[in-house]
């Protein structure tokens, strides 16, 4: 007589097996994910750091790019508090963001940029002239993934990235 299926001893082996490779699969795809999400930030920032450098010559007036330190928040907004409106009427630029994911803002080397208040550093100002204050390097961090460093060059606006650090 055949037998039609399979038994139960067959099925719990087949399901070990799966459960084995998904358990060593995973963990690779997660830290190849995490350095998408670290790529994605740094060029959300860029793009950002692109627009207030474009409106602080358009508009006239000074705009910083500030992070919550240790939370993946920023914000882009005028360096003054009574920003004037455009000749067109128009209110400044004013952008709160996130990071993607668990990605947080890091020093060059790695570690969390240190504020224990919560409350916004200011890390560039772009002038009307189109430079920067100075030049500036800012980190994101996320899980399991290297650095990636973002380099402003304050009096071109030239920006470079680069992965620092081990960990991939």
């Amino acid at each position: 007589m055949q037998r039609r299926g399979f038994t139960i001893l067959e099925l719990t082996l087949v399901m070990a097996l799966i459960i084995v490779i998904a358990a060593l699969a995973i963990p690779s795809f997660e830290a190849m994910y995490s350095g998408v999400k670290l790529t994605t930030a740094a060029d959300m920032v860029r793009a950002h750091w692109a627009n207030a450098r474009a409106r602080a010559v358009e508009d006239g007036i000074p705009y910083r790019f500030a992070v919550v330190p240790q939370s993946g928040r920023f914000k882009v907004s005028p360096d003054a508090e009574d920003a004037p409106t455009d000749d067109t009427g128009d209110p400044p630029l004013l952008v709160e963001d996130t990071l993607p994911g668990d990605v947080t803002f890091a020093d060059a080397n790695g570690s969390n940029v240190e504020n224990s208040d919560g409350e916004y550093q200011t890390l560039i100002v772009f002038y009307p002239d189109g430079t920067a204050r100075e030049d500036v390097e800012v980190g994101f961090r996320g899980r399991g993934t290297r650095t990636m460093v973002l380099r402003l060059r304050g009096l071109t606006g030239a920006v470079t990235s680069s992965w620092e650090g081990g960990g991939q």
